[in-house]
C-alpha cells in the first residue's frame, strides 16, 4: 500500500531575529489548511542575547518546538533540525520568509504522494529572479520541471526524510552556510526529481542586520564555501548516483 504523506516540519535556525521568526510562524499557521499537521522547529543559539524574547514570543504557540545549543554553522543546524523533525517532510526555511498561499502544505503533499519512494524536491516561489527576468519567471507554469542545468529562482525547498536516509543528510556537509540550496537543487535536477511550484508563495526580503553580517564575515565563511562549491563536483555526482540507486531499489 502506498504511504500517504500529509505532515511537514519547517526547519529554521534563527539568531537575533525573534520578531521575524514569530512572523514566519504566524504566516505558516495562518495559511495552513490543517495546523495540527504542521510543525515549526527552531534552532536557537545559547549565547543569543535575544533568546529570552524568542521564548516569550513562542510561549503559547502550540505548533512550535525549540532546540538550543552552541552557535554553529547554518548548514549543521538545518541538518540537526531535519534529522530530528517530528514529520517526514522537512522544509529548509529562513526566519525572513512569509508564506502567503492558502493550503500551501496540501499542494506540497500532493506532489510527494505521486512517488512511492518520496525522493523529490519541491521548490516554492519566492519571486526572486536569480538569473530569470520577471517576464520569464511569470511565464513558468505551475509545477515546472527544470532541466538538469537550470537554476531555480528560490533558495528554499522541501524533501522527504527518505532523502536523508539515502544520503545521510539534508544539507551537504561541505558547506557552512552558502550554496546549500544551489547544491541540493542541482542534485535533485540531475536525478529528475525537482519541481518548482510557482503557485506556492514564500515571500522573502533579505534582511541586512547584525545577524546577516556576522554570518557573512565570521571565520571567512564566504571564501571557505566558495572553495567548497568549486570542488564539489565529485561529491555531487556521488549523491546523484546514490539517490537514483535508492529509487531503483525502493520497495514498500
Amino acid at each position: 500500500m502506498e504511504e500517504q504523506t500529509d505532515m511537514i516540519t519547517l526547519c529554521c535556525p534563527s539568531r537575533g531575529r525573534p520578531t521575524l521568526a514569530k512572523r514566519m510562524y504566524d504566516k505558516a499557521m495562518e495559511f495552513a489548511s490543517k495546523k495540527d499537521h504542521v510543525e515549526v522547529y527552531l534552532y536557537l543559539n545559547e549565547d543569543d542575547p535575544t533568546r529570552a524574547e524568542y521564548l516569550n514570543l513562542f510561549r503559547k504557540c502550540k505548533h512550535v518546538r525549540i532546540d538550543m545549543g552552541p552557535h554553529q554553522s547554518t548548514s549543521y543546524s538545518w541538518n540537526q533540525l531535519a534529522t530530528n523533525a517530528k514529520h517526514d517532510l522537512v522544509c529548509l526555511i529562513g526566519d525572513d520568509v512569509q508564506i502567503e498561499t492558502p493550503a500551501w502544505e496540501k499542494q506540497i503533499y500532493d506532489m510527494f504522494n505521486r512517488y512511492n519512494d518520496k525522493i523529490l524536491m519541491v521548490v516554492p516561489n519566492t519571486d526572486r529572479l536569480r538569473g530569470y527576468t520577471q517576464k520569464q519567471l511569470k511565464s513558468l507554469k505551475n509545477n515546472y520541471w527544470p532541466n538538469p542545468k537550470e537554476t531555480l529562482p528560490s533558495p528554499h525547498f522541501v524533501v522527504h526524510k527518505n532523502w536523508i536516509k539515502a544520503l545521510g543528510y539534508m544539507c551537504p556537509y561541505q558547506f557552512w552556510h552558502f550554496y546549500v540550496d544551489s547544491y541540493t537543487q542541482k542534485v535533485a535536477r540531475q536525478v529528475g526529481r525537482c519541481v518548482f511550484v510557482r503557485d506556492i508563495k514564500f515571500r522573502v526580503k533579505k534582511i541586512q542586520d547584525d545577524t546577516a553580517t556576522q554570518v557573512r564575515t565570521h571565520m571567512n565563511i564566504r571564501n571557505r564555501d566558495d572553495w567548497a562549491w568549486k570542488s564539489c563536483q565529485r561529491h555531487l555526482q556521488s549523491d546523484v548516483a546514490t539517490l537514483k540507486n535508492f529509487i531503483d531499489n525502493f520497495k514498500l
